[in-house]
């Protein structure tokens, strides 16, 4: 389940983080565009000269306005001794990570702090990512609304970023997080991640092998059932004889079903991994009402989709072991093993690896052009864990690559004269060794975005295709909703259960009674607390909605 990895490049993404809470939905906002001043009335009061380190700041992060952090600036935290801050992230371990923490490391120094990763892979973070905040050494780690925030957050997992929190030991959060990103990851009024600090347009869309298609007479992709008929040719004519399956899904078809269900203008309203609560979009002005929202598998949309993926199993466009897969859709599609994939700007890192093998040719489309796409903070965001046994420095090291330009350019970019050149201040172009740390390659780099590079060299595809996705970006009309289920967790865990042993293989098309268990497993949920759930969802959307 990557659907975040949605947004990652292209505005895929989208998400999803260390406790930043607050007392109120305002709190944190009204600090961090009051935090300078905190700082120079501190000043007056006889402590320690903090304005003298925040004067020259420029106002806003930005192209050209770069900020250096200093240990003065953080006169909180003890920095008598040696921490090491370890920082979890979703995603495989990119080859030239060591490389990257060498040079973290070393820029760190005066801070007396080193840092060091851990990535829970595609394949099984599902399952790590809940016990990794139960260990000793995580410490910051990535989160969504799509991985984990509202149900890790509701446990107690992350620490809760107050106010005070952040003019105490995140002074640089505080002076530049944009005031409107809070309220895209509030679990329960608070904030429990520093959220990606640039809206981008979100989008997924399918990449295929366009020399196979030629192959079979198909010439280009405009609609889902292109698409379809696509796959079908692939199934039935490639793989018998080459053994490339069609789409070699692994685990789930969440991207599929995201390209499909964009397709229709299905928007989220509650994103809490499977629990999806969705209604049909129809413009930024329009707020639907309570009515209009239902749960995403009690779709006709959804309903469609799962005969649409049965039609493709039974096809033979996957394996029938697709369920456990431990090699991904993407890593498939790289290796030439699978012939297509669906997700956001991301693919053509694979797109890459796979036409480096002569004769191979990709293409890239979006089957619903002429649909909006969904512009937000939606990547998700870094969070304390509450396991962290030094928060103040975990705090510090999360501000200093959050809003640090050298830091934070280093983890989204790599090392510059290594895997990217810079050709002017907005503009970069990756090097052969960019393969070893894609660039937006980590969960890391989502979250910390605070503003747009551009990759001079990048194929025009991409370029095409981002450029298309950004034009027709509208902000959701119910954004700044944020659900909290906390009083109701018992059931929001049953209910999720529930989801896990159902939607995966429906989304596989490896149910054979589609009806029967869809309505076997609406059963259950309605016997898990499905109603509770819907009904306090209900009470609070409504008081939300009246604020609008």
């Amino acid at each position: 389940m990557k659907r975040f990895l949605a947004i990652l490049v292209a505005g895929l993404l989208s998400i999803m983080t260390v406790a930043c809470g607050a007392s109120d939905s305002n709190s944190v906002t009204e600090s961090a565009s009051n935090s300078a001043e905190t700082a120079q009335k501190e000043t007056a009061s006889g402590e320690a000269e903090e304005s003298d380190v925040f004067a020259d700041l420029p106002d806003e992060l930005g192209i050209g306005n770069e900020v250096a952090a200093v240990p003065e600036m953080y006169s909180n935290v003890d920095l008598s001794e040696p921490v090491n801050i370890n920082i979890y992230m979703v995603g495989d371990t990119p080859a030239d990570w060591e490389m990257i923490a060498e040079a973290a490391n070393e820029y760190l120094e005066p801070f007396n702090t080193t840092i060091s990763a851990t990535f829970l892979s595609y394949a099984d973070y599902t399952t790590l990512y809940p016990l990794a905040l139960q260990g000793e050494d995580c410490d910051i780690i990535y989160t969504a609304g799509w991985c984990f925030l509202g149900s890790e957050a509701a446990k107690g997992s992350f620490v809760e970023l107050t106010d005070d929190f952040l003019n105490t030991y995140m002074p640089l959060t505080a002076k530049y997080q944009k005031d409107d990103s809070w309220a895209e990851v509030m679990v329960g009024g608070k904030a429990y991640c520093i959220p990606q600090n640039m809206t981008e347009a979100a989008h997924k869309f399918v990449a295929i092998r366009q020399d196979l298609a030629e192959k079979y007479g198909i010439t280009e992709l405009t609609t889902w059932d292109d698409y379809m008929n696509y796959l079908l040719t692939i199934a039935e004519n490639e793989t018998p004889e080459s053994g490339i399956y069609a789409y070699a899904a692994a685990t789930d078809n969440n991207e599929l079903w995201d390209v499909y269900r964009f397709g229709h203008n299905v928007w989220t309203v509650v994103d809490n991994d499977l629990l999806d609560l969705t209604y049909i979009y129809t413009d930024e002005n329009t707020v639907p009402t309570v009515d209009d929202i239902q749960l995403v598998y009690a779709t006709d949309e959804f309903r469609s989709f799962c005969d649409e993926m049965k039609k493709l199993a039974d096809a033979g466009a996957w394996s029938r072991s697709a369920l456990t897969n431990s090699v991904t859709d993407d890593e498939a599609f790289a290796a030439l093993q699978g012939a297509s994939i669906a997700w956001n700007s991301s693919v053509f890192s694979y797109i890459k690896t796979a036409e480096q093998t002569e004769g191979v040719e990709c293409a890239v489309y979006d089957l619903s052009s002429d649909k909006p796409t969904a512009a937000a903070y939606g990547n998700g965001g870094m969070a304390i864990a509450s396991s962290c046994r030094n928060k103040e420095r975990a705090a510090m090291i999360l501000d200093i690559m959050e809003n640090d330009t050298y830091l934070n350019t280093l983890i989204i970019l790599g090392i510059e004269g290594v895997h990217y050149e810079m050709q002017d201040e907005e503009h970069y172009i990756e090097t052969d060794k960019a393969v070893d740390y894609p660039i937006w390659g980590t969960s890391a780099s989502w979250a910390i975005k605070n503003y747009k590079l551009t990759d001079a060299s990048m194929d025009p595809r991409q370029q095409e295709i981002e450029a298309n996705i950004e034009a027709r970006g509208e902000t959701s009309p119910t954004r700044t909703f944020a659900f909290d289920d906390s009083g109701i967790s018992e059931y929001t865990a049953a209910i999720k259960n529930i989801l896990n042993d159902y939607v995966p293989s429906l989304q596989l098309g490896l149910t054979e009674d589609i009806d029967g268990a869809l309505e076997e497993m609406m059963n259950k949920l309605d016997a898990a607390g499905l109603q509770t759930y819907l009904d306090e969802f209900e009470t609070q959307y409504n008081a939300w909605a009246a604020e609008q």
